[in-house]
């Protein structure tokens, strides 16, 4: 097996009726109702369009902190020369993003696993926006338990992330994921068994949680989307108990 910080390459779900829908697919070969894998919940709308914003502003505060000079100089000239963006009002959470040119994305992870990316660990978020800590809040009544790490992934529009299994040295039990921006399908499959394969669309403001079966067994991987548009995720992981 061979893992790293984040990765390993070895290999209750709860739905309300309007998340059964399009966004949804299974290609699980089975007589059963085509449903969600046990030990994955998914809430398609938890944050309202103001709410992604507020999340969205200030994750990409702390990756932008993070670059050079160049790349911050790069950012404050554009938005100087550029007025607001026309279709804002139309997709007020996807107009934060800036032209790709603008952000230092990596070609490929050190593991492999993701391309045209920018990512950070957090250890705090900005203390200047009051509307923040409510929404961190109902993501902590969501998941298990409260000793947990945060990692902000931004994706390109042409970024992806393979197939992979979250290093199990590295986390514990269950990985939250909030997702911003660009809507993509997040693919499950057990090496396993091919037939267990499912495609869930992540609406801009879902949640999902994976955990235990889904989380050790299942490879996860976020599907590159011609014609797409940037992404943002914030990954909630347990620890790994010592």
């Amino acid at each position: 097996m061979f893992c790293n910080r984040l990765t390993c390459f070895s290999r209750k779900q709860w739905l309300s009726p309007r998340a059964l829908s399009p966004r949804i697919s299974s290609r699980r070969q089975s007589t059963r109702t085509a449903a969600l894998p046990q030990d994955f919940e998914f809430h398609p709308d938890f944050f309202a369009a103001d709410e992604q914003r507020t999340l969205l502003k200030a994750a990409l505060r702390k990756l932008d902190s993070m670059e050079s000079g160049r790349f911050r100089r790069m950012r404050k000239e554009f938005l100087r020369k550029s007025p607001p963006s026309s279709n804002s009002a139309e997709d007020p959470v996807q107009a934060l993003f800036l032209p790709d040119e603008s952000y230092d994305f990596q070609e490929g992870h050190f593991d492999g696993v993701i391309n045209r990316y920018r990512e950070m660990h957090v250890t705090s978020w900005p203390e200047d926006i009051p509307e923040l800590p409510p929404l961190l809040e109902r993501l902590r009544q969501i998941h298990p338990d409260q000793d947990t790490q945060t990692h902000i992934l931004h994706l390109a529009s042409d970024g992806e992330i393979l197939p992979h299994v979250d290093n199990i040295e590295a986390s514990g039990t269950w990985i939250l994921g909030v997702s911003l921006g660009d809507e993509r399908v997040l693919r499950l499959e057990d090496p396993s068994a091919p037939e267990e394969r499912y495609e869930i669309s992540l609406p801009s403001g879902s949640v999902y949680l994976q955990r235990d079966t889904v989380r050790y067994n299942y490879q996860h991987s976020i599907l590159k989307k011609i014609g797409g548009r940037q992404r943002l995720s914030i990954m909630i992981r347990d620890r790994r108990a010592a």
